[in-house]
């Protein structure tokens, strides 16, 4: 047996055993070695409803991986003389207009790093999708009344916003409408044939989302909202499947260069996606952006990725330029963190696979809901120091944040209460139960 037959054959069976347990109904994983794809299946669900199972073929709805298409979009346009970087950007959307007079001063260099001051969307409208060609523009227009967070180019704050900004940027630069363009002039060329930012083109193949429930047990239902506004396209609504993931991140590791020998961008440009321009404060694997792209190391290598999470879907891709290794992983629910990719990493980088933990918080959480504290404190102590799961203090409040969110909030409670026991010193865990009871607490 040949190295690569062994290292999908490990795949295989750390997956499949993985998922045996795993709290999100469907995932996908695609690997990339030496610049190939060697890896791409898909395991679970596509539809906890229906059964249907997740094949290499079903679209994910990729989120905030989005943003890093319309990157290369903008380098495009660049490249061509069509707009410069650190042109404002209302020399091209001469409609937009905010607030806070500083709009003036934002550059196109700095919605591509995060740096504009711009603040964040808090309401997506996925309940109530727009899907007419007009919608981008209006939602630029829409902004009129906002106000910056800082001076432009002061502090790295994400912003959801300034990138669909930028994709009105490349509809009105490129003559055509922001979803023909990333089809035409960056999907087509790197072979992804089947991956849109237009769900009227993706319906038939895509995941469901699911979010968390207690209707039938602990674990994902289907959401009755899916996350798609065609406003929001430029953020966070590029559909793809885990083959053309990998056929996406190949052509990056290539730096432009597609497989049948076409270059999307030159090295220039990518010297510049992949500059750290400013501090996240992230941790190491994310500690500087660049234009779209975290920058960071892992394991003492250079790491380049970037993560998604919607309604419903996560996504998370990881390139190691220096070592030709990519990692792509998506799965259709918003309520378990993706922990798979790290591992497949080590597996990548060392020979080793490491265990594929479980998370402890959703394994007490599903304890909990069917018999109660007490009970899973005691499930607590035999499992502790059980090698197959993680415990991270920060997931009980997400998880008990996502059943208040869908109806749950006295479970929620009940989970933040276990998990103050089983982190005392946690004024955030205290803070989370306070403000979920309605209370007032101080440290």
């Amino acid at each position: 047996m040949n190295a690569i037959h062994h290292m999908i054959d490990q795949l295989d069976a750390r997956l499949d055993e993985y998922m045996q347990h795993a709290p999100m109904p469907g995932l996908a994983v695609g690997v990339v070695f030496n610049n190939r794809t060697i890896y791409a299946k898909g395991f679970g669900l596509t539809n906890a409803a229906s059964g249907e199972p997740v094949g290499t073929g079903t679209l994910f709805h990729q989120a905030s991986i989005s943003k890093t298409a319309v990157a290369t979009g903008i380098m495009q346009l660049a490249e061509q003389g069509r707009l410069e970087l650190d042109a404002g950007i209302v020399a091209y959307l001469p409609y937009f207009h905010m607030a806070d007079d500083r709009f003036r001063l934002i550059t196109v260099r700095q919605l591509l790093n995060h740096t504009s001051g711009m603040p964040d969307e808090e309401d997506y409208e996925w309940d109530r999708p727009q899907y007419d060609d007009q919608s981008l523009e209006r939602y630029v227009r829409s902004l009129r009344p906002r106000s910056l967070l800082s001076e432009p180019g002061e502090n790295y704050a994400y912003s959801n916003i300034g990138y669909e900004i930028l994709g009105d940027i490349i509809a009105k630069r490129s003559g055509t409408s922001f979803e023909q363009y990333m089809k035409e002039r960056i999907f087509e060329p790197a072979l992804m044939r089947e991956s849109t930012y237009l769900k009227s083109e993706a319906d038939d193949r895509l995941a469901a989302p699911h979010v968390l429930s207690l209707q039938h047990g602990y674990g994902g239902k289907v959401s009755d909202v899916f996350p798609y506004h065609r406003a929001h396209g430029p953020s966070s609504t590029m559909y793809a499947h885990v083959e053309d993931m990998c056929r996406y991140a190949i052509v990056h590791l290539n730096k432009g260069i597609t497989a049948d020998g076409q270059a999307l961008l030159t090295q220039e440009s990518y010297d510049e996606l992949w500059t750290s321009y400013a501090a996240t404060g992230h941790g190491e694997e994310s500690a500087n952006i660049g234009l779209s792209w975290f920058i960071g190391t892992y394991k003492g290598q250079r790491m380049v990725s970037h993560s998604g999470m919607d309604t419903g879907f996560q996504s998370h891709l990881v390139l190691l330029p220096d070592k030709s290794i990519a990692v792509a992983v998506m799965a259709n629910a918003d309520y378990g963190w993706l922990t798979v990719g790290s591992s497949i990493l080590d597996f990548l980088l060392t020979g080793h696979f490491p265990t594929l933990k479980q998370s402890m918080a959703h394994h007490l959480a599903q304890h909990l809901t069917s018999h109660g504290i007490d009970s899973a404190m005691q499930e607590h102590e035999r499992i502790k120091n059980d090698e197959r799961y993680y415990s991270w203090e920060g997931e009980y409040g997400f998880i008990a944040a996502m059943l208040k969110e869908n109806g749950y909030a006295s479970e929620g409670a009940r989970l933040l209460t276990l998990s103050a026991q089983l982190f005392p010193d946690s004024s955030d865990l205290r803070r989370a139960l306070a403000g979920l009871l309605g209370e007032t607490i101080r440290d």
